[in-house]
């Protein structure tokens, strides 16, 4: 019964190892599994490591002496948890074993191994004042086991803080999380395009417009959205969703004083459309204006206001547009 106990915390230590490292903020849930000998063969990978540590520093013992043999053992020390860390990862007791595998992990994990010991020393420190103490025996055991699972957890921890760096592959990650969440999000947005491209197909154009503007509104009226809705649309059959679209587009990056990114968006679309033109009189003055002043971009600014005193009679834009358009020439 000790044995199956003992076997079980082990295989525990080892499974938590896996949930720390693969980014789960929860421990793992205790399963009758883990006291299957068979299902969970990494602590006896680890013990067959350390045997084959304590030959190898008899053996140095014996043929060169204590001092070489103390070094040796203060190596293995050193990369014992780098050790655990390998046979953690990779359940693979060759690799587990073999000293380039430590060297690589270390230098993976830079300064934060460095803290690995320096928690492993921390709690050899606090159990030996705690023995000391004399405690009731069952309470030593659960400190002792507590500590034993930290060091585990916090060993998991630093591998999952540089696992760009090791190359690991986590479950959970803010990385990984936002990713999941975009492609959902994407998915989702590319049914409501269908949704829309379906109403429009079939003459329903108000019902088209309205599920594209609610969307638009419920994030924000957001820039990026319309390039991206433009993008969608721009393959439609009717051209008009493309056009709203574009001039709505630069209206809203009028008022966010992006008045760089309008010009663009309106030459763009002129290359595209030159019967194009921003859906206001004020907004075709601004970017004409823009475009004839700063933006380098004259043809843009005559071609919108070719036409604007006939789009905008008797606004009183049109004698300062008359004027822009004169100087032009």
């Amino acid at each position: 019964m000790d044995l199956l106990v003992i076997s079980w915390f082990f295989k525990y230590a080892y499974i938590l190892f896996d949930h720390t490292v693969r980014g789960f903020d929860e421990p793992p849930t205790l399963d009758i599994e883990m006291v299957n000998p068979v299902s969970e063969q990494r602590p006896l990978g680890q013990v067959a490591i350390l045997g084959l540590i304590y030959l190898a520093v008899r053996q140095v013992q014996t043929h060169l002496g204590f001092p070489a043999a103390v070094t040796l053992a203060g190596v293995c020390l050193f990369f014992l948890p780098a050790s655990v860390a390998v046979l953690g990862l990779e359940s693979n007791i060759l690799k587990a074993a073999y000293p380039v595998a430590w060297f690589r992990l270390v230098h993976g994990l830079g300064l934060l191994y460095g803290a690995v010991l320096l928690v492993i020393f921390g709690y050899l420190l606090g159990l030996w004042f705690l023995w000391k103490l004399e405690l009731w025996m069952p309470v030593e055991i659960a400190i002792s086991m507590f500590a034993f699972l930290s060091v585990f957890s916090f060993l998991g921890g630093a591998l999952y803080e540089r696992r760009d760096e090791l190359g690991i592959e986590t479950w959970v990650s803010p990385e990984r999380t936002e990713a999941l969440k975009n492609k959902e999000d994407l998915r989702q947005n590319e049914n409501l395009v269908h949704d829309a491209y379906g109403l429009m197909r079939a003459n329903s154009h108000v019902k088209s417009w309205q599920v594209l503007a609610d969307w638009l509104k419920s994030r924000g009226d957001a820039p990026e959205d319309y390039r991206w809705l433009c993008e969608r649309t721009a393959s439609w059959d009717d051209p008009r969703y493309v056009t709203r679209l574009t001039e709505e587009l630069a209206a809203r990056l009028l008022t966010l004083k992006r008045s760089g990114e309008a010009l663009d968006v309106v030459a763009q679309r002129l290359n595209l459309d030159p019967g194009f033109r921003p859906k206001s009189a004020a907004d075709t003055l601004a970017i004409a204006q823009l475009a004839a002043r700063g933006g380098g971009l004259p043809r843009v600014a005559r071609v919108l206001l070719s036409d604007f005193a006939a789009r905008f009679a008797g606004d009183p834009r049109v004698p300062a547009a008359e004027a822009l358009a004169h100087h032009l020439g």
